[in-house]
C-alpha cells in the first residue's frame, strides 16, 4: 500500500499542481490509533451532567487525552454505556485530533470508542508531517488506520524538496 501511495505522489507530482478531487480518497493513517484500555482525561471551564440520558456535556476550551490522542473543541457531548463506561464523544467547535504523527481539524467529529469509529465532518484537514489533504469529510477505523476522505478531496504536491 505504501508504495502503492508512493508511486502515484510521484506521478501526480510531476504535473506539479493543485489537484481538486470531486469523488473519494482511501489512506491509511498510522498515528490514529488509540488504546481502547488507556484512561481518557478531560479538562473543560463547564460540566453539565444529565441524569435522564446518561450523557454530560463539556464546555468551553475542551482537551481530551486518551494515550498520544489530544482532542481539543469548544463543546464535547459524552454518551456512558449503562456499565458506566463511555461510548461516543461527540465534538463541536474547532475540532483538532493530535498524535505524534497527524493532525486532524473540523467543524465536528464523533468518535465511536465502542466501534472505534472517528468521523470528522465540515472542512477537515489533514496534516501528516509536510503533506496536507483536505475533505468535506473523513472518516477512519481505528482498529485499522484505514481513512476515507470524502466530498471535495484536495491536496497539493510538490516536487522535490525546495
Amino acid at each position: 500500500m505504501r508504495h502503492f501511495i508512493l508511486t502515484l505522489t510521484a506521478v501526480i507530482s510531476a504535473f506539479c499542481f493543485v489537484i481538486p478531487l470531486h469523488a473519494q480518497t482511501s489512506l491509511s493513517l498510522g498515528g490514529f490509533s488509540p488504546d481502547p484500555e488507556a484512561p481518557i482525561e478531560m479538562t473543560a471551564d463547564r460540566l453539565t451532567v444529565n441524569q435522564l440520558d446518561g450523557s454530560a456535556q463539556f464546555e468551553s476550551n475542551v482537551v481530551i487525552s486518551q494515550g498520544d490522542i489530544h482532542i481539543a473543541a469548544e463543546l464535547v457531548t459524552v454518551t456512558y454505556l449503562k456499565d458506566g463506561g463511555i461510548d461516543q464523544l461527540n465534538a463541536t467547535g474547532g475540532v483538532t485530533f493530535v498524535t505524534q504523527t497527524e493532525s486532524a481539524e473540523a467543524e465536528t467529529a464523533d468518535y465511536d470508542l465502542t466501534n472505534r469509529q472517528l468521523v470528522m465532518s465540515g472542512g477537515v484537514l489533514l496534516t501528516q508531517g509536510q503533506r496536507a489533504i483536505s475533505a468535506d469529510k473523513m472518516s477512519i477505523d481505528l482498529e485499522t488506520g484505514a481513512a476515507l476522505m470524502e466530498g471535495r478531496v484536495r491536496t497539493t504536491l510538490s516536487r522535490g524538496s525546495k
